[in-house]
This record gives C-alpha cells, sequence and structure tokens, in this order.
C-alpha cells in the first residue's frame, strides 16, 4: 500500500512540474538544440578564456549574432518571397504559359490522352494547380499574420531561448555528468551508450545540417545569378530538400534547368545542370564523409521518417527535434544489442 501511495504521489508531482513548465518546452527544445549545435566553438572558446560565466555569456551572444539574427532574416525574406512566388505561379498557370510551352516541346500527348480517358481535361488541371496554389498563399499570409499578432510572445520566448541557452552553456557539462550517474547502469555500459549517442548525432544530425546548409546556400547564390525570381525561397527550399535521403536539392534545380530550356534560353539550362551536378549536388559526396569520417551514421529511412514524423509532432522544431531523438533511440537500441551479444549465455556460463 506504502509503495502504490508513493508511486501515486511521484505521478502527481511529475504532472504538476509538467504544467509548470509546458509553457517553456518549446524554447527549452530549441535552447537545447542551439547548445548543441554551437557547443563545439562554446570549448575552444571556455579553453582560452577559463571563466565559465564569460564564455558562457560570449557564446550566447555568437548564437544570437550567428544563428539567431539570421535565421530571422532568413525567416521572413523565405516567408515574403513563398508569397510572391506562389502568387507569380498562379499568374502563370491562368495564363496557361507553362502548359502551352509544355505542349509544345515534350511528348505529352499519351498522358494527356489517358487523361482524356479518365475525364480528366487541362482546364480542370489548371483548376486544381490554381486551387493547391491559393491555398499555400493563405496558408503562409496566414502565418505571416499570426506571428505579427503574437510579436510580443514570440520575442518573450526568443529571450527565454537565449537566457536559457547561456545556462547550459554555463552547466551544462554538471548536468551532463549527473545525468550520467543518474542512469542505472554499469560504467563500461553507460560510457558506451554516451560514446554511440555522440557519434549517431554527429554524423547522422550536425553533418546533415551542414551539407543542407551549404546545398541551400551554393543553390540560392545560382538562382541568383541566373536572375531566376525568389533565390532565398528556393535557397531554403533545396537545403530542406537536401535533409531527406534519396531526395536532394535537384528536385528544384533541375525543373528549373528544364523551364530554361522551354524557353529556349540553353545557355542558362547548361549552366544550371553543370553547376547542379558539379557542384551542388556533389557537395553531399565530399563533404559529408569528410565531416562524419568513420561515424556510425542512421538508416536513410530512419532519417526521412524522423524528419517528416518530427515536423508532424513538433511543427518547425521537429525538422531538428526528431532526428535528435530518433538517433538517441537508435543509440540506446544499437548499446543494448551489443551488450546482450557481448554478455555470456547461461550455457557458456554452465561451462
Amino acid at each position: 500500500m506504502q509503495k502504490i501511495l508513493f508511486v501515486a504521489l511521484v505521478a502527481l508531482f511529475v504532472y504538476l512540474l509538467y504544467l509548470i513548465f509546458s509553457p517553456f518546452l518549446v524554447p527549452v527544445a530549441w535552447a537545447c538544440v542551439l547548445t548543441i549545435i554551437f557547443y563545439p566553438i562554446h570549448k575552444r572558446i571556455l579553453k582560452r578564456l577559463k571563466r565559465v560565466n564569460l564564455a558562457a555569456l560570449i557564446s550566447t551572444v555568437l548564437v544570437t549574432a550567428i544563428i539567431v539574427v539570421p535565421g530571422l532574416a532568413v525567416l521572413a525574406s523565405f516567408t515574403s518571397q513563398a508569397i510572391d512566388m506562389a502568387q507569380w505561379a498562379q499568374e502563370e498557370w491562368g495564363e496557361r504559359k507553362p502548359v502551352a510551352q509544355a505542349l509544345q516541346v515534350l511528348p505529352l500527348e499519351r498522358m494527356l490522352d489517358w487523361l482524356a480517358e479518365h475525364d480528366i481535361g487541362e482546364e480542370e488541371i489548371r483548376n486544381f494547380v490554381a486551387e493547391k496554389l491559393e491555398a499555400v498563399v493563405g496558408f503562409l499570409a496566414g502565418q505571416a499574420g499570426r506571428l505579427a499578432a503574437n510579436v510580443a510572445f514570440f520575442f518573450f520566448q526568443l529571450f527565454f531561448t537565449l537566457f536559457t541557452a547561456f545556462y547550459l552553456f554555463r552547466d551544462g557539462p554538471a548536468l551532463l555528468e549527473r545525468l550520467r550517474r543518474g542512469l542505472p547502469l554499469d560504467e563500461v555500459y553507460r560510457e558506451g551508450l554516451f560514446y554511440i549517442a555522440h557519434n549517431m548525432l554527429y554524423a547522422t544530425v550536425y553533418s546533415s545540417f551542414v551539407v543542407a546548409l551549404v546545398q541551400g546556400l551554393l543553390g540560392g547564390i545560382t538562382f541568383a545569378v541566373l536572375g531566376i525570381q525568389s533565390p532565398l525561397f528556393w535557397g531554403v527550399a533545396m537545403g530542406l530538400f537536401s535533409l531527406l535521403p534519396a531526395v536532394g536539392p535537384w528536385l528544384i534545380w533541375l525543373p528549373a534547368a528544364l523551364v530554361f530550356l522551354l524557353e529556349g534560353k540553353w545557355g542558362y539550362a547548361i549552366t544550371l545542370l553543370v553547376v547542379g551536378v558539379l557542384v551542388i549536388s556533389l557537395v553531399d559526396n565530399i563533404l559529408r564523409p569528410a565531416l562524419i569520417s568513420g561515424r556510425a551514421q542512421m538508416n536513410g529511412l530512419l532519417v526521412f521518417i524522423s524528419i517528416l514524423g518530427g515536423i508532424a509532432a513538433f511543427g518547425v522544431l521537429g525538422l531538428v527535434l526528431g532526428p535528435i531523438l530518433v538517433a538517441l533511440g537508435v543509440a540506446l537500441i544499437e548499446h543494448y544489442t551489443a551488450a546482450r551479444l557481448s554478455s555470456p549465455t547461461p550455457a557458456e556460463t554452465a561451462d
């Protein structure tokens, strides 16, 4: 009876703590993400200064200057360019220009015949695309309006995120050491688990986002040089697609090259194809192996599921939090499996 009462009190205590901390879970999660990303640089700063508080303050300021401020600027420009791009595409589809050009260049007779057999005409396709574009425009405009309406709350959460990041930089090693001691595992198993988790996070999460950042940056610059509308929007899109295995930024630059071909701009098309194949896509083959350097990488299917599932569960935060949680889960499973395989069986013990 006493054990049941104790468990009930612990459950009640945990629930009350959740009610207290629930409004701050999202900024705390973002602070953890920013701290993990920036911690290698913080270690170098701390090694030089030898002062914990000053190093944590400098790291927080650098996070604000290098990640937060440019991220906010990119987010605002991305939203604006996304709305402009959707409106432009809607106008172009309304004039049927892409349809007419595609019919002149590409052999689409069979596809159109199949659509006609199923009572699907060009007008229905155009209306369907226009409706979807209107929905995209409405969603983006709504999100921008919601952000403007809650700007005070947004900046409060941003301040709390940076405030938490300061304490994580300062007290992170001590918290991690307490976590290590609190795990009910032998020291060898515990250190092995942390080693696998560190390698998995670095090889899967850190390397993926570095590659995505570089590919998105190169793609956006290429689109800007070629005069393509909304280059920042397309650069961010290429970066996001590069996070997904078997997808990659080619899903953006290849159709753009085909559009140049349809318009008869052969020089632009060839330039985009060459840069896309030899520069943007080749970054993954060069940069990723250098970053992971022999570390165990998470399965491509798990990465794909973790990103999309993380977005569905946590929103934009899930883009980062999803792969981190799945990587930690895989590390737990791999460590448990390795421990089971290394432990002697009852028959071996009897011998």
